[in-house]
């Protein structure tokens, strides 16, 4: 749901300068590739390579979509728990629009950095100066406690009849069911509960600023940027919509902040799309078909 300003100044997007946190991973790079060619557009993350989780799991270099190199003089390194040179960069580099991808996962081992990463990093990024819009990419994971529960629960198990449930399949929405964490493992655990504080301390800037922060939770995206064959095709984001929603979130009124869910439109799918549609026209373009 969209939270108005009336006192933002609107400025030209393509003047405008980009950066996009967590740059080596691999929404990053797909972002940081399709956006060069329209904007002037800036990487930062702590790795200069691909990040070594995609290395490590995506490993078939047959199947998996080619990721380009980064250019090194559009990239900075830098851990976003160091507030101090991160906002100095985003000064002296002129940043005005953010888009926040950087985080550790929820594979990772130490869940007390999960924790201190994404949340004191996330801290550090909504809080850097002169920034007038932020990109924050929550997660679908926000919600996956609802996996636990009734009709959500059949869609994960692959038990669920779509003769006689799909018609009366109530998607989640951002306006009536507030965020439930994914109790899995304490990874999980902790990843959604980072994301969920993340949106709620988006929630309070925006209320106490002029910068305008759009909360995306985006759904499965995988280098293959194929949806598979398991129950999380029904929150698949391919890549070409990944591109779209983020373009259109840069296109948005410097009045819209607000969470939204962000994905493919699938079969089966739990979560509604229809706010980011309303706000600033999303409209995906790819499906997970009927299997």
């Amino acid at each position: 749901m969209a939270e108005i300003n009336s006192n933002r100044i609107e400025s030209s997007l393509d003047q405008q300068r980009i950066l996009i946190t967590g740059v080596s991973g691999l929404i990053g790079r797909i972002l940081f590739n399709y956006l060069t060619t329209k904007y002037q557009v800036f990487g930062l993350d702590q790795h200069t390579n691909i990040s070594p989780k995609y290395q490590l799991e995506y490993c078939d270099p047959i199947e998996a979509k080619p990721i380009l190199p980064l250019p090194l003089d559009k990239f900075f390194q830098c851990d976003i728990t160091d507030r101090i040179k991160l906002h100095k960069i985003i000064q002296e580099q002129k940043i005005e629009i953010i888009i926040h991808l950087a985080a550790i996962g929820e594979t990772d081992p130490d869940i007390e950095k999960i924790s201190r990463v994404n949340i004191e990093g996330t801290k550090n990024v909504f809080e850097a100066p002169g920034v007038r819009r932020i990109i924050y990419a929550s997660s679908v994971m926000t919600v996956f406690g609802y996996l636990t529960r009734e009709p959500y629960l059949s869609i994960m198990n692959d038990t669920f009849d779509d003769t006689t449930m799909l018609k009366d399949l109530r998607k989640l929405t951002i306006a009536d069911d507030p965020p439930l964490p994914d109790l899995q493992t304490p990874g999980n655990i902790a990843y959604s509960q980072s994301k969920i504080i993340g949106e709620q301390m988006a929630t309070d800037i925006v209320k106490n600023s002029s910068k305008s922060i759009i909360c995306a939770r985006f759904g499965w995206v995988n280098v293959y940027d194929q949806p598979g064959t398991t129950w999380a095709r029904t929150v698949w984001f391919s890549h070409r919509d990944v591109c779209l929603f983020i373009d259109k979130a840069l296109q948005a009124p410097l009045y819209i902040s607000g969470t939204y869910f962000a994905m493919s439109n699938n079969h089966r799918l739990w979560v509604d799309l229809d706010d980011a549609k309303r706000d600033f026209g999303f409209v995906p373009q790819d499906v997970a078909e009927k299997l």
